[in-house]
C-alpha cells in the first residue's frame, strides 16, 4: 500500500452505475489503487466485462487525481501497436465520486508471482516480463511523466481470451507528477519533498525526500526485477522502517550485494544495470535501450530466452 493512500468509495455489487452513454453493474472489487477503489463491472446492454476506477469528491483537493490518469492514458495510448496502457471506455461523475471506465486486465504480476511453486519467475519470464515493464515507463517517461509507485502490483498481464497474456500493462497512476514544463523542459527541482510510493520498493532519493526524476522510476523498477527472481527476496522484504529500509538498500550495493543476487547466474550483467542506473542525475535521460541488451543478455547467460512464452502461459 502506498503512503499517502486516501479512503475511497465503496460500491456493493449490483450496483449499477450509469454514465451518459451506457449502464454498469457492479460485479466484485478487484482492488484499491493509489486514490480509489477498482471493481470488474459489466456493460448491462452489451455484456462487456470492465474494470471501474473511482475517485472520491474531495472539497480540499485542487484536482482530480483520476482526471490525470485519464490525460496520461489518452496520451501514451497510442505510442506502440501493442500498447501498455489501458483503454479508456467511459468516464463521468456522480454525486460523491468519480469514475473511469477502462479495458479490464488480468492477474497482476504480484498475484502471478505468488502462484509459482517458489514465489518466483523463471528466469526467462522474470527478465521478459521486466523488459515490458520498463517499456511502459520509457513510453510514460516520453511524456514527461514519472510514476513514483512501480511495483509488481501495479503491472498486470492480459486476458486470456483476448491472446494478451504475453502483454504486459502498467497501472494505478495515483501519484504520478510531471516533472517537465510545457515546453518539455525538465522542472527545476523542488528543496523539500514528501515521500511517496512504497517503502519496498521506493528508490533512495524518495527516502532521502529529494525530488524523483526518471532515473528513481528505474531503480524502483530494479528493485521489483530483484523481487520477481530472486528466491530469497529483497534483502529489506522484512523491513518496514524507512531509515532502516534506507540503510539496507545502500548495504546492498556493496556489503549485501550478495544478497541482492543470491542464487542468480547473471548476477553481474543486472549489477550493470542497477550500477547505471546508480550513476544516473535527476537531469539524465535514461538509455532504456542499453538496459534492454542488457537484459537479453543476462536471460542467455542463465539460458533463457526473453522472448519465450512466461510461466503463466504454460499453466
Amino acid at each position: 500500500m502506498s503512503d499517502d493512500e486516501d479512503e475511497t468509495v465503496v460500491l456493493k455489487n449490483e450496483t449499477v452505475v450509469e454514465s451518459s452513454r451506457a449502464k454498469y453493474r457492479v460485479l466484485k472489487k478487484l482492488g484499491a489503487g493509489g486514490f480509489g477503489d477498482v471493481y470488474r463491472v459489466e456493460d448491462i446492454s452489451t455484456k462487456v466485462l470492465c474494470a471501474m476506477k473511482v475517485e472520491v469528491k474531495k472539497e480540499d483537493r485542487r484536482h482530480s487525481k483520476l482526471k490525470m490518469e485519464i490525460s496520461i492514458l489518452k496520451m501514451v495510448s497510442e505510442e506502440r501497436a501493442l500498447s501498455h496502457f489501458t483503454k479508456i471506455i467511459d468516464r463521468g461523475k456522480k454525486d460523491t465520486y468519480f469514475f473511469l471506465v477502462m479495458e479490464l486486465v488480468g492477474k497482476s504480476l504480484q498475484d502471478l508471482k505468488m502462484e509459482r511453486p517458489d514465489k518466483i519467475f523463471s528466469i526467462s519470464t522474470g527478465l521478459g516480463a521486466s523488459k515490458q515493464c520498463l517499456e511502459a515507463i520509457e513510453d510514460l517517461h516520453k511524456y514527461g511523466f514519472i510514476h513514483r509507485d512501480i511495483k509488481p502490483a501495479n503491472y498486470a498481464a492480459g486476458l486470456k481470451d483476448k491472446n494478451q497474456l504475453h502483454l504486459i500493462y502498467i497501472l494505478d497512476f495515483g501519484i504520478a507528477r510531471k516533472i517537465t514544463n510545457d515546453v518539455g523542459e525538465l522542472k527545476a527541482p523542488r528543496t523539500a519533498t514528501k515521500f511517496k510510493g512504497t517503502i519496498k520498493f521506493a528508490a533512495m532519493n524518495c527516502h532521502l525526500l529529494r525530488e524523483l526524476g526518471y532515473k528513481d522510476d528505474c531503480e524502483s523498477w530494479f528493485y521489483q526485477l530483484i523481487d520477481l527472481i530472486n528466491i530469497q527476496g529483497l534483502p529489506w522484504r522484512r523491513l518496514s522502517e524507512k531509515d532502516e529500509v534506507l540503510r539496507v538498500k545502500e548495504e546492498s550495493r556493496n556489503l549485501k550485494k550478495d544478497q541482492l543476487f543470491y542464487g542468480i547466474r547473471c548476477r553481474e550483467t543486472l549489477g550493470k544495470i542497477l550500477s547505471y542506473i546508480d550513476q544516473q542525475q535527476y537531469c539524465d535521460r535514461i538509455d532504456y535501450f542499453y538496459i534492454y541488451q542488457l537484459l537479453e543478455t543476462g536471460a542467455k547467460e542463465c539460458g533463457g530466452d526473453i522472448n519465450a512464452p512466461y510461466d503463466w502461459e504454460r499453466d
